[in-house]
């Protein structure tokens, strides 16, 4: 330990001198930085992805999904063209990092999430002169590469674990999932939960941290389990790393929960670069795939309003913990295209997890984690490869500002604006086509295009197929410009008042109408602070004008017991209408 800490304070000061003292040749120059606009992340599971080197293997069985499958870093390198030519520029790989091997029970080692030993590399994987030629090739490619590090907890039965006992928050499990000491404090899955603000603890996870920075030069963590970790920790531990490489290194977030102002205040406070954007992925598998209404997917992009920089957010449908895109889907390419087709266009950083290119399925662990299949010729390997190029080729997918304009309960319509360019995204979820005309505030004499085609389009008279979703690129015209595209919920924007009438239950003696839903206003469906209607089921909220109302109505009897609907929730888009009102059925 006493090593590792004189080390890192030569990094802070002098990392190449640290180099050179280490034998080491300087090395090439190398200026972490997040992914552009333009970029996607490409998720890699290690060992299901490809074997590139069998004479590290050991006990392997392809046959058994929770056993290990043999893949590993030197299989990442050998096809790194077929990542390249989805096009993607990040790669961002499952941990690493020695870890246990044995199976716990039934559950399989292969994911690396049970990590044993955070400075060296697992060597059923590689060692650190793959790692580091995994780098070097990527950045001569000019992409970059994201390591997956565990702070929260190490494998069970581990041997940091014998050695400082004191590392470690006394034995709990969480079984209330509301409760943030049992969050930060207690184990997840069973695991062993490091108490990160003691200092020997913090000195070796920024220790280790601080090694593979100098000896690999990633471009970037991924930090597993941010929801289980105190956000002081985060902040600190974000600090101390960006002064070791640079301002720009990312450090991307897992926070595991659909709540869009929770995890804006994870985002302010730990020092975060990126965020995975958990609400809008829960909306668009909602929409696209379990038949919810568009308004799902427009009220998480309406939460914007509690973010410093959405764009930042990462999206994504799937990945290793969640279903398969197309098991999600039940089997249906169709959905699973549209999916993709909006996850591509929206703001953020979209994140594609391995073999989504090639139509791999499972809905459950470990079957969520099969292994890559190379040359399939997929139907939804050419639609990612294509919308990447079109995402790279127009600059209002790639940063134009959101502004939500027109929603009901089977159409939703947004644009993405930019000072050059414009492209609507229409989401048709009804059994028949759609007409909708560009609005004369937003058109101001640009003309519209088939996204995939080029083709001129009518934008008073855009037709948008049943069950589809279609984008739209706007031009200006000569001497037209875009109206004022201000964020979503900025402050300038004028509240209006809604009216809200309930229908469909007769509240008993003693009950009391509340209306609750997303964002401070109703009480972030928390009843205790909702609004209170009126015994007949009737009053007003006021909203700032360009968000998204998502709500529902609850009973309250005398005693304060809460009565919820089954139904799905109500939507509305705030406009400029001269009267707004929504009537919210109680089912």
């Amino acid at each position: 330990m006493s090593t590792m800490l004189s080390r890192f304070a030569l990094i802070l000061l002098a990392p190449v001198a640290w180099c050179a003292a280490a034998g080491a040749a300087e090395p090439a120059p190398w200026h972490p930085a997040p992914p552009p606009a333009d970029d996607a992340i490409y998720f890699v599971l290690v060992d299901r992805f490809a074997n590139g080197d069998p004479a590290n293997d050991g006990a392997i069985d392809p046959a058994d999904p929770q056993a290990f499958h043999g893949g590993d870093i030197a299989g990442v390198i050998a096809h790194l063209d077929e990542i390249q030519a989805l096009g993607v520029r990040t790669v961002w790989l499952s941990p690493v990092f020695t870890m246990r091997t044995d199976k716990f029970f039934e559950w399989g080692a292969f994911h690396g999430y049970w990590v044993e030993d955070l400075t060296t590399v697992e060597p059923r994987f590689g060692d650190l002169a793959a790692l580091r030629q995994l780098s070097d090739e990527l950045h001569a490619r000019g992409m970059r590469l994201l390591l997956d590090v565990v702070f929260n907890h190490v494998a069970m039965d581990g041997a940091l674990l014998q050695q400082h006992p004191d590392w470690f928050h006394a034995e709990c499990d969480i079984t209330d999932w509301d409760d943030p000491h049992q969050l930060t404090d207690c184990r997840v899955h069973g695991l062993p939960d490091l108490a990160q603000e003691h200092e020997p603890v913090y000195r070796h996870l920024l220790e280790a941290s601080a090694h593979w920075i100098q000896a690999v030069r990633p471009d970037g963590f991924r930090i597993d389990a941010v929801r289980h970790m105190p956000l002081s920790f985060m902040a600190r531990y974000s600090a101390d790393i960006r002064a070791q490489a640079g301002s720009g290194f990312l450090l991307l977030g897992e926070d595991f929960q659909g709540d869009a102002l929770s995890l804006s205040h994870t985002f302010a406070e730990g020092g975060f670069g990126a965020l995975f954007d958990f609400p809008l992925h829960y909306a668009m598998l909602d929409v696209y795939c379990h038949d919810q209404p568009p308004g799902r997917m427009a009220a998480a992009l309406s939460a914007d309003q509690h973010y410093d920089r959405p764009e930042r957010l990462v999206t994504f449908l799937d990945n290793h913990d969640r279903p398969r895109l197309l098991s999600a889907c039940g089997g249906d390419l169709e959905r699973a295209r549209q999916a993709l087709t909006f996850q591509l266009t929206t703001r953020g950083i979209p994140a594609l997890n391995y073999g989504t290119e090639a139509g791999l399925e499972g809905a459950e662990e470990p079957h969520n984690r099969g292994d890559m299949v190379f040359g399939a010729g997929h139907p939804l390997g050419a639609h990612v490869t294509e919308l990447l190029a079109l995402r790279r080729a127009h600059v209002s997918l790639q940063q134009g500002t959101t502004r939500l304009l027109a929603l009901d309960d089977e159409l939703f319509v947004y644009a993405r604006l930019d000072d050059a360019e414009g492209a609507l995204i229409l989401v048709n979820r009804s059994a028949e086509e759609r007409h909708w005309a560009v609005p004369q505030g937003i058109l101001r004499g640009a003309t519209a295009a088939d996204l995939w085609t080029a083709a001129p389009l009518d934008p008073a008279a855009l037709v948008v197929p049943p069950q589809s979703t279609a984008v739209v690129v706007l031009s200006p015209g000569e001497g037209g410009d875009w109206p004022d595209h201000d964020a979503i919920g900025a402050a300038a924007a004028p509240r209006r008042e809604v009216r809200v009438t309930v229908r469909g239950a007769t509240p008993g003696e003693g009950d009391t109408w509340l209306l609750v839903g997303a964002g401070p206003t109703l009480g972030n469906w928390d009843p205790a602070a909702g609004v209170e209607l009126a015994a007949d089921g009737t009053g007003a909220v006021r909203l700032p004008e360009g968000m998204v109302m998502e709500c529902k109505a609850v009973l309250r009897d005398a005693d304060g017991n809460v009565r919820w609907p089954q139904g799905i929730n109500s939507y509305l888009l705030v406009d400029d209408s001269p009267e707004l009102e929504l009537v919210v059925e109680w089912k």
